[in-house]
Parts: C-alpha cells; structure tokens; sequence
C-alpha cells in the first residue's frame, strides 16, 4: 500500500503513526501511574484516620489513667480506702463523677481490692463485691505489679477505654481506682462526623469476629479471610463496593492494654472523589493528546511537502539524464541529503558523459573487428569440417576392432568359469572325502574301545562267577548247621520246637539260595559265550575298518592332487582373460579417443560457426551501439544545431 503513495503521504503516515503510538503509550502509563498515586493517597489516608482513631484511644486511656492517679493521690480518698469506709467515698466522689460523665465521657469510676474484687462502683453504686479477677486482667496486674495499666479491655459493662492505678496509704497498698471513657457505637459516631468516614471495631472471640461499633451498617466490610489477615498483623488494603457505592477499606489490628491483639479496626471511605479526579485527569490527558497529535501532524505534512519538492527538483533532472541529455546540472540548494544526492547525481552525468564519449569511439573500432573475425572464422570452418570427415572414418575401424576384442573376452570368460566350477567341485570332493577319513578314524577308535569294554565284560563275568561258587559253599554250610540244629532241637524235648522250627526255615532259606545261585550261574554262562561271539566278530569289524581307512586315504591324496590341478588350470584361465580384457580396454579407450576427437571436431566446428554467428551479431550490435550513441547530447553545440534543423523542417 505505501509504494503506491507519494513521499509525503508515506512521511505523513508513518511520523503520525510514531506520534499516535507515542502519545497513546505516555497517556496509559501516565494513567496508570495516576491509578497508582490514588492508591496509594487513599490507602495513605485510611491509614492515618485508623492512626487517629488509636490516637484518640489513646488519648482517652491516658485522660483516665491520670484522673485514676489524681483520685488515687487524695490524702483523704486513701484514709477512707483504708478504713474500707464506702459511704464516705461515694458521698464525696459521686457528685464529680457526675459531671466528668457529663463533660469528659467518663462512664467507669470504681475501686477494687486485690487481687481483683470490686469495692465500690460510682457508676452502678448499688453492685460491689463481685471477683472480677477471672477476665479483669488489667486490675490484676495493676495490683500484683503494683504499677499503672492503661488501654482497651472487656469488662461488665463491655469494651472500654480503661486506667487503673494502685493506691497506697503511708506505703501500704490498699488496691486500685479505675476510670472507664466512653469507647463504643459513640465514639465511632463522633469519629464519623468529625472526619467524613466509616470506622468501626470488630472483636476477635472464640475463632470468629464480632462486630463492637460500626457506622456503616452491622457486619464487616471486609470477608473473613481479610479480617483474619490484618488480625495477623497484615494490614489490609481493598476496594469494594456498598449500596452501589465504590469505597475504599483500611483494616489493621488493635491490640488490649498488654499489647495483646484482641480485634480488627476497620476505615472506610468513598472513592467518588478521587474517580472525579481521575476522570478529570483522563479527560485533559487525552485532549491534550490529542492537540500534541494534530499539531504534530500539521508540522509533519508541511516538512514532508518541503521535501516532496526538493526531491522532484532531483528527480526532474534524472529525468533529463534518462533521456539522454548529459548537458544540463542538477541545482539544488542546501547541504541535507537531498542537496548530497544532487550533487552525486551530478557528478554521475558527467562520469556517464566521458563513458558514453568513450563507448562511441570503441563501437567503431569494434565494428572493423567483428568483420575481420568473420571472414577468418570462414575459412577455420572449411577446415574443421574435413579434417572431422577423417577423423570419422579412423573411428569406424577401432569400433569394428573393439567389437572383436570383446568377442574374445567374453570366450575367455567363459572358460575363467568352467575352471572355476571345476576347481570348486574337485576342492568340494576333497573335503569330502577327508571328511570321509575323519569319519572312519573315529569308528575305528570306538570299535577299539568297544573290544577292550568287551574283553573287560567277559574278565567281570569270571569273576561272577567265583562269587557264585563262595555263595554255593556258604548254603551247604548253612544245611549243616541247619541239619544240627534240628537236631539239637529234637534232643531238647518240647523246648526246642521253636528252635527246631527257625532251623526247618534256615534249611529253606539256604536251599532257595543254592537254587538262585544255580540260575545265577547258567545266566552267567550264557553272557560268556555272548561275549565271546561278540569278541570275534569285533576283531573281524576292526579288520575291515583299517581296510576302508586305507582306501578313504588313498581316494583322499587322489582328490588333492586333482584339486591341485584344477587350482593351476583357473589361474591359467584366469591370466588368459585378465589379457583378453585388457585388450578390450585397451580398444574400447582408443574408441572413446576418437569418438571424443570426432565430438571435439563436430564441436570446433559448431563453435566455428558459432563465433561466425557471433562475429555478425558483434557487427549489428556494433551498428546498433552507434545508432544508441547518437541519441546522447555530449554538447550544447550540437543540441542547438540540432534544434535548430528540426525548427527548419
């Protein structure tokens, strides 16, 4: 879009567009920044009113700690306190109280004796002698410390502003004089008037928080979580909205007499204003804003015009030099960069004035060449053409010899084959065959040691038989002793029956004994004669494996020598065709000579007849660079003249 519209729009655009942005950016910062300063003045002012509440409180605690030490140094008071006279106190004391309840706001005048215990109420003078000791801490403390306590605490008649001092008569301590001002919805309504905020009190009670005195309806401003965040010594700071009215909260703690945190005090205050003054801020910021961008813009389009014009004056006379008018300069006044570029724009004419004087003179010089290259170009060609006719027939034969070598070579391969398959098969046979031997040695080591276990057998089954014979002589002995025993038994009467009966089963036992030996020994026989036959026909088995591994020997160094041959006839073959192929290389490499003369030669002579070509184009070119050379104006003289002839036609 931009390259379609003139340098000063473009100027205009893009300067307003930097200006827009520019005041844009400041105007939102700085608003925002305003934003900030509100903020902070109102979270600023929140804190100071929450400050001046605890000021007052204070204030309030001090005024009763110091009417409570003007009662409590009375000659008179202490004597009656001592004497615990009741009567005397409250007809001298009542009357005053009156009216600092009336003009000062003091709501609490009462003594207690230690630790805690109430001894005469002014303002409820019909209640005493309560123990007060179990949430009335301040008293406590007041007469087991023995020095003054001043600050906010809970007590019957509720949360007050409180001093309590001890009182002494001639060095002993009798107990203490407490003064309680009016802190409650009254104190924050007063706060309210004088200083144009809400301001309230919420207590902290079993895990939750009660609202003491607020001016702005019965509940916080703030939830829970805030209330228990300022109550952890984080003040807080929020923006809320109550009846549809934007307000500003101020929460921080406050603490009882001991410094112990007890509640969450709360500050409020309406935001109108300070949105006023925002508005007001936001209305001027941007009409300021906007003068600066029109301003801005009137002074962009006047420079932008001034310059649109220098740059025509420069592009004018460009114009002039594009036509081919070298004569006039460029004059522009100034030094920015216009100015600078005019002055370059000059100096340009005239480095292009001596170029174009130059490249007049050499296009005649260039012509006379160009013709000269053409005739001897012609005579080159004729030249090239016979000796590529030569070159052509050459190259005809060593393809015709070419084409036999390859012949040959192919034959030659196919011989390199088959003494390559033979020679593969014999070595293939040879393997074999020793695989052959190998395989005969071992069954003829395993029939070596089968014989040996054989004859080992038959040496066992001799043995067996030994073994037999003991075991046969054994049974007779044992029929003897058997045979005695009967009849040792039968001598004995009726007490050796039972011995009479284990020799009839000895007898018994040894008979089956002699008759399992018996079988014992036909079966050994038997596997005897086995082994026997089994020795014989090993020895013949053994004969005949040393005769196979004789033969397998001899077909094995047969095979290797007809491998052997068969090696010798590959390399041969092999040798024969490496040659064989050479040759063709050899033929094929002064084929591809010559074919690479032939295309030489056609190529010469194409370029031959290229250079003719070009050689004739130099020559309409160099006459066409003439003619373009005469449409330049290197003089004033020849511009007259010129003007002057076209006048006259």
């Amino acid at each position: 879009m931009f390259t379609n519209l003139r340098l000063w729009a473009n100027n205009l655009i893009g300067v307003g567009a930097a200006i827009l942005i520019a005041v844009s950016a400041l105007t939102f910062f700085n608003l925002r920044g305003l934003d900030q300063v509100i903020l902070d003045a109102e979270r600023i002012e929140l804190q100071q009113y929450a400050e001046a509440i605890r000021v007052n409180v204070a204030a309030e605690t001090r005024l009763a700690e110091a009417m409570s030490t003007l009662v409590a140094n009375i000659p008179e008071v202490q004597q009656h306190f001592a004497e615990g006279d009741r009567a005397w106190l409250q007809e001298q004391l009542l009357p005053p109280f009156k009216v600092l309840e009336a003009d000062y706001g003091a709501v609490q005048f009462q003594f207690h004796t230690p630790p805690a215990t109430s001894f005469l109420r002014l303002h409820k003078v019909e209640k005493y002698g309560d123990d007060l000791s179990s949430f009335r801490h301040s008293v406590v403390d007041t007469n087991t410390e023995l020095m003054p306590q001043r600050g906010l605490e809970s007590g019957v008649a509720g949360l007050g502003a409180r001093g309590v001092v001890p009182v002494f008569d001639q060095g002993q301590h009798l107990g203490s004089v407490e003064f309680g001002m009016s802190f409650g919805p009254a104190f924050f309504a007063a706060f309210k008037q004088g200083h144009g905020v809400e301001a309230g009190l919420h207590v902290y009670h079993d895990g939750a928080f009660e609202t003491f005195a607020m001016t702005q309806g019965d509940q916080p401003l703030l939830d829970a979580a805030s209330l228990q965040a300022a109550f952890n010594d984080t003040p807080q700071y929020q923006q809320v909205e109550v009846d549809g009215i934007p307000m500003a909260v101020y929460a921080v703690r406050v603490d009882d007499y001991a410094g112990a945190p007890f509640g969450v005090l709360e500050v409020a205050k309406d935001r109108l204003h300070y949105l006023e003054v925002k508005a007001r801020a936001t209305r001027r910021a941007w009409l300021i804003g906007g003068l600066v961008l029109l301003f801005s813009l009137t002074l962009a389009l006047l420079t932008a015009r001034v310059l649109a014009q220098r740059i025509l004056r420069v592009a004018k006379g460009l114009n002039r030099v594009a036509a081919g008018d070298l004569t006039g300069e460029i004059l522009l006044q100034g030094r920015d960069e216009l100015a600078e570029l005019a002055q370059t724009t000059n100096r340009m004419r005239q480095q292009l004035h001596g170029l174009v004087s130059q490249v007049e003179a050499d296009a005649t010089s260039v012509l006379t060449a160009a013709r000269e290259i053409a005739q001897a170009v012609e005579g080159q060609a004729a030249t090239s053409s016979e000796m590529s006719t030569s070159v052509a027939e050459i190259t005809s034969t060593m393809e015709e010899l070419s084409a036999s070598s390859s012949q040959i070579a192919e034959y030659s391969g196919s011989v390199v084959e088959v003494a390559r398959r033979t020679y593969d098969g014999s070595l293939h046979g040879s393997e074999a065959m020793q695989q052959l031997v190998n395989k005969m040695e071992d069954i003829r080591r395993d029939n070596q040691h089968s014989l040996t276990e054989i004859v080992e057998l038959g040496g066992k089954s001799k043995e067996i038989s030994r073994i037999m014979e003991i075991i046969d002589t054994v049974a007779d002995q044992t029929k003897l002793i058997a045979f005695n025993a009967a009849l040792e038994a039968s001598s004995a009467g009726e007490a050796g029956k039972r011995f009479g009966v284990v020799a009839a089963e000895i007898r018994r036992l040894a008979d089956s004994v002699t008759e399992s030996t018996g079988e014992i020994a036909r079966k050994v026989g038997e596997i005897q004669e086995s082994i026997s036959r089994l020795v014989i026909t090993s020895e013949k088995g053994s004969v005949g494996i040393e005769q196979g591994m004789e033969a397998s020997s001899r077909t094995a160094a047969f095979l290797q020598d007809l491998v052997q041959a068969a090696s010798e006839a590959t390399s041969s073959a092999q040798q024969i065709s490496l040659s064989t192929q050479q040759q063709r290389t050899a033929s094929d490499q002064v084929v591809v000579a010559l074919r690479e003369i032939v295309t030489a030669s056609s190529d010469t002579a194409e370029s031959v007849r290229r250079i003719s070509e070009v050689a004739q184009e130099m020559t309409q070119l160099s006459t066409n660079l003439k003619v373009q050379m005469d449409r330049f104006t290197l003089n004033e003289t020849k511009t007259a003249a010129e003007d002057t002839a076209a006048r006259n036609d």
